[in-house]
């Protein structure tokens, strides 16, 4: 019986080149999100940051060929490995960023900036459309974007597309590629959800309470992190005096990128004087996440805070006095 050729035979490499890409998944980069740093304002850029280069001329084919079209490489496992990478970037960013926002709450942002419609967007910012390579019975990608818009499976393979190319660029440098992706994605995010952004930098600056403790129930690394709400009860509230959160109208009011309902939360104190008094107002996705950013506008207000933290002051001197004195008559 003759001996199998140690060398490879013409159709294993014609097979092995065509799928190329499937190979280089054996190799897939460990996952370092160290490069993955919170965002700030500063790191949004005014314009469309340059699109990274995939270093190997099958896994770029393979990225913009669509699967029908029947032979050769194709975007069908990149795709799937894309959406992975893109899934795990969007969520260490924001989780280093939003530390001040709900689990709900930065499932939304991230869906904002992984869902299709968004991935379809970059897609026609950075002109794929001139590179997608679709069966012959679809048409061009070029003319079906002006034709069909709107449409959602036009959509999704535009999307598909882009997820794909995100994982040609990772597969395609092993050493570099991830924190490349993860660069660029950062820059190309940020410019989608700036002012969600610049929000979160302003929560997280928010004044300090005023003569009292500021951010952390107890001194340390790793401290819990007072709440809006906590922070504006620590400044006003003692015994008798009550801080209320009702919900206000606002007109139906939708959140832009999303489409979902919004709600409003406005905040009142009743004690120092005081009867209904308005402090502020937030409007949030969720009613908790209202609810804080109505304590956190009522904690901009320096002149009613300094004002109502006083009075506050004031009355627990005359009460550490009055139990000062009558401790002295009790012992006599």
């Amino acid at each position: 019986m003759s001996k199998r050729p140690s060398s490879s035979t013409e159709e294993d490499q014609s097979q092995r080149k065509r799928h190329h890409g499937e190979a280089s998944s054996r190799s897939l980069p460990i996952p370092d999100l160290s490069t993955a740093t919170p965002w700030s304002s500063s790191d949004i850029s005014s314009e469309l940051p340059p699109l990274p280069e995939i270093s190997s001329s099958e896994l770029e084919l393979a990225a913009f060929s669509h699967p029908g079209i029947g032979h050769g490489p194709n975007y069908e496992r990149l795709e799937w490995l894309g959406d992975a990478y893109i899934e795990m970037i969007a969520t260490a960013l924001i989780f280093q960023t939003f530390g001040l926002s709900s689990a709900g709450r930065s499932s939304q942002i991230r869906e904002q900036l992984v869902r299709n419609v968004t991935l379809a967007g970059y897609f026609r910012q950075y002109k794929m459309e001139k590179r997608a390579r679709l069966p012959a019975d679809m048409g061009n990608m070029e003319e079906l974007i002006l034709a069909k818009t709107k449409d959602k499976e036009l959509i999704k393979i535009q999307g598909d597309i882009f997820e794909a190319f995100v994982a040609a660029v990772v597969l395609s440098d092993p050493v570099n590629g991830l924190a490349t992706v993860i660069t660029w994605l950062k820059s190309l995010w940020g410019r989608t959800i700036k002012d969600q952004i610049k929000q979160a930098e302003k929560a997280s600056n928010s004044i300090p309470l005023i003569g009292g403790n500021q951010s952390t129930t107890s001194g340390g690394t790793g401290a819990k992190e007072v709440t809006a709400k906590e922070r504006l009860a620590q400044v006003l509230v003692v015994k008798g005096i009550h801080l209320r959160y009702e919900d206000m109208p606002n007109n139906d009011k939708k959140d832009k990128n999303l489409g979902l309902p919004l709600f409003s939360v406005g905040i009142y104190l009743d004690g120092w004087g005081e009867k209904n008094k308005y402090l502020g107002v937030g409007t949030a996705l969720k009613k908790k996440e209202a609810g804080q950013k109505a304590a956190a506008m009522a904690l901009q207000n320096k002149k009613l805070m300094t004002l109502y933290g006083d009075k506050k002051r004031a009355f627990m001197e005359t009460q550490k006095a009055l139990e000062e004195t009558n401790g002295k008559e009790g012992s006599k």
